[in-house]
């Protein structure tokens, strides 16, 4: 026949041992949580819930709470998981200024550690003792049953309590095994960060990687089209400077992970805006043609001339629309910033000298449409526009 449980207390408070609930925040309290989940058996469990639930109800309770604490861990196992995907390949942080990888995965699983701790602070014994001075506390991972605490096995086991005790074991097996996936992935990142930021071949390609990647993200850039020819200061870049190169092992160890992905953008923005004033480039230019420096002085030399460019003339004294489309188009930029391309940097250049009235983007992006329906691509559009360039490049500049 199926027991209930009874223990029969009586509780000053006073005299009750406070046992700690504190998790440290790295690594050692990682381990410290999973090894005491390791250690759940079934006759352990029958002393935790012995300890603390005396009827029937309390059972039902508890099980009850499992299942919201079951909920919480899922979710935050989900975006544990979703974080994982691109961390360690990412040179930058997502979010904060001064990263730090415990706290932020701490962070991601408040409500795991806290579902947790009140299961074990719930199976663990009143301790009336008297520690010696100097002595810790122990925490309730220690003194659970559950994890690490002294336990007596029950002559009859599991199977002789009622239905409801067996549930509540089951949903706590759950829980348990889900929060070890959980935290064991959150221990592997740590580990793997480290590994990471000690493995030089691997970090070079992660930061190219990154840097290609981010060079990437247009809207980041943008404002750098109208900004003044002072550049800010950067956290990235005096780090670059004291170790003398990028491809430094200090720059890299030191800048893994420990710069958000603004700061890191803004350094690659300031690097290619560097980079492009020595070789004569203005910000725009470094902005549109950051891979390719050579093609923005064409592009510049093309512009200047653009009224010597053949059928340049549209209708009524303005511009060519389907000249233009090819000019975009040979400029080699994505079709994602051919509207800024023209707007921000075609039209002020040309308006300083060209005698041709520009037109609307609207009529070059119909244009542009029309020329694709009808079978033109990107590569020939470009070639029809430099054979339109006798009269402005060299054989030589065209070959480049």
């Amino acid at each position: 026949m199926a027991r209930y449980l009874t223990v029969a207390y009586t509780i000053n408070k006073l005299d009750i041992m406070i046992l700690k609930t504190v998790v440290e925040h790295d690594k050692s309290g990682l381990e410290m949580v999973l090894d005491a989940m390791n250690e759940l058996l079934e006759e352990k469990f029958v002393e935790g819930i012995k300890n603390k639930h005396r009827t029937l109800y309390e059972i039902k309770q508890m099980t009850e709470l499992l299942g919201i604490y079951q909920h919480r861990i899922n979710i935050e196992s989900n975006a544990v998981s979703k974080f994982a995907e691109t961390f360690i390949r990412s040179f930058a942080t997502p979010n904060n200024r001064c990263f730090n990888t415990t706290e932020e995965l701490f962070t991601k699983i408040k409500s795991t550690i806290a579902s947790l701790k009140d299961v074990f602070y719930k199976t663990s014994a009143t301790d009336r003792t008297q520690l010696p001075e100097g002595v810790e506390v122990p925490t309730v991972f220690e003194r659970s049953p559950l994890g690490h605490g002294n336990y007596t096995a029950d002559v009859f086991g599991l199977s002789s309590y009622p239905k409801e005790v067996q549930d509540l074991y089951n949903a706590l097996e759950t829980m348990f095994s889900s929060a070890t996936s959980t935290l064991a992935l959150c221990h592997m990142m740590i580990e793997q960060e480290d590994t990471t930021r000690n493995d030089i071949v691997q970090l070079r390609q992660i930061y190219k990687e990154s840097c290609n990647e981010m060079l990437e993200a247009v809207n980041a850039a943008t404002a750098f089209i109208t900004s003044s020819q002072e550049l800010p200061e950067n956290e990235m870049e005096k780090l670059r400077e004291k170790a003398g190169s990028e491809d430094n092992e200090k720059f890299l160890k030191s800048g893994y992970h420990n710069y958000d992905k603004k700061i890191m953008t803004q350094y690659l923005i300031i690097k290619t805006v560097k980079q492009a004033r020595n070789e004569g480039l203005t910000e725009q230019e470094a902005f549109f043609w950051r891979k390719n420096h050579k093609k923005a002085l064409l592009v510049r030399k093309v512009i200047d001339n653009f009224d010597k460019i053949k059928d340049v003339e549209g209708q009524k004294g303005s511009l060519s629309s389907r000249v233009l489309v090819e000019f975009l188009k040979w400029c080699g930029v994505n079709e994602s910033i051919e509207t800024q391309l023209y707007k921000y940097y075609f039209q002020p250049k040309y308006s300083t000298k060209g005698k041709f009235k520009p037109i609307g983007w609207n009529t070059i992006s119909g244009r542009r449409k029309e020329l694709i329906d009808l079978g033109a691509t990107g590569e020939s559009l470009a070639k029809d526009f430099e054979k339109r360039l006798e009269n402005v490049l060299t054989l030589q500049e065209l070959a480049a």
